[in-house]
């Protein structure tokens, strides 16, 4: 016979039991163990810097405030170093053609020169190398290719009688219709004299305006000059006079008397009588 003390041991027993049960199921670190959900993962990627290739070529030492002035003067150099003299000689048509055998020769030092900072002057801007200096001028480096004046380093740039006599043929070739080069025109190329302050060829002290400053188009209608009849017929301190035999539309042949003197970038043309 089963008394009424152990019903209700039994009793107690059970009600322990679901207690128990009860109280590890609310736990999480006691009971039946569950999956928390995992936490999503960023992966953070650093952006590699960003750097600037060199230009390709010659190395060219840079000019404040006249980036242009390099490039250009890397054009030219990118031929020199490639192929020499006979490489640049094609598009180096602002210079007297006898003349740039002598000034490129020494490729090297032009290299030199052009690896040192530029210093952009009133008129040209200047790279200064151990052995040589070597400057382009303003009108050249709007065309992207610059070639530039070579002199040694320690003296100043000097112009000859060629220089001279190859300012008027060019000036001549553009108003008989044979450019040089196509792209030789007076607004990118000047040729004739415009400041005041350099014209003075009868050494008054007083400088004037240059005659051909107020008339440029002086040889228009003229139909082609004789090349062998150029040359230079004297010389007053930095001031030339050149001569020169041109033909008119008419067929009628005058010497033209050129008067010349040192401007911006070289020998410019002040008069013509």
């Amino acid at each position: 016979m089963i008394s009424l003390r152990s019903i209700a041991f039994t009793g107690v027993g059970l009600l322990g039991a679901v207690l128990t049960l009860t109280a590890c199921a609310g736990d999480g670190q006691q009971g039946i163990p569950t999956d928390s959900p995992s936490t999503p993962t960023t992966t953070t990627t650093t952006p590699s810097p960003t750097t600037t290739a060199p230009a390709p070529g010659p190395a060219v030492g840079d000019v404040p405030g006249n980036p242009q002035a390099a490039m250009a003067l890397r054009a030219f150099l990118v031929d020199l170093d490639a192929g020499g003299v006979s490489a640049v000689t094609p598009r180096c048509w602002t210079v007297p053609p006898s003349e740039i055998p002598t000034q490129y020769a020494d490729a090297p030092a032009i290299l030199d020169a052009a690896a040192q900072p530029g210093v952009d002057g009133q008129y040209a801007v200047t790279w200064t190398g151990p052995v040589s200096t070597v400057s382009v001028k303003r009108s050249e480096i709007a065309s992207g290719y610059s070639c530039p004046q070579v002199y040694p380093t320690g003296t100043e740039p000097a112009y000859s009688d060629v220089d001279a006599t190859y300012a008027v043929e060019r000036y001549l070739r553009r108003f008989t219709g044979a450019p040089i080069n196509p792209d030789d025109l007076e607004g990118d190329y000047p040729l004739v004299c415009s400041q005041r302050a350099i014209w003075d060829p009868q050494g008054t002290g007083v400088p004037t305006v240059p005659p051909l400053a107020n008339n440029p188009g002086r040889l228009t209608g003229s139909a082609s000059f004789n090349p062998a009849s150029v040359y230079v017929a004297s010389t007053n301190g930095v001031h030339k006079t050149v001569y020169a035999d041109v033909t008119n539309v008419s067929g009628f042949e005058q010497n033209q008397v050129f008067t010349l003197t040192v401007g911006q970038g070289g020998y410019c043309i002040g008069d013509v009588a």
